[in-house]
């Protein structure tokens, strides 16, 4: 999620809280739901470049072996 819907999202549930739609704890729920939804982006994100990280690694021990 960019900055950007993060504070689109941020402001949607502010005035849905002020006008009443949600309340209070509602509200501090969506939020926490939101970081909770970043850390898995982040999390799955790092995976990612962990596993590319991997390939790379893999394949050169792999040239390593076939030269040695």
């Amino acid at each position: 999620m960019t900055p950007q819907e993060l504070a689109e999202l941020i402001s949607t549930y502010d005035v849905a809280l002020q006008t009443g739609q949600i309340t209070k704890d509602e509200y501090v729920s969506l939020i926490y739901g939101i970081n909770c939804m970043e850390g898995i982006a982040d999390d799955a994100e790092g995976l990612a470049q962990k596993e590319q990280l991997n390939t790379i690694l893999n394949a050169a021990i792999s040239a390593a072996s076939i030269l040695a």
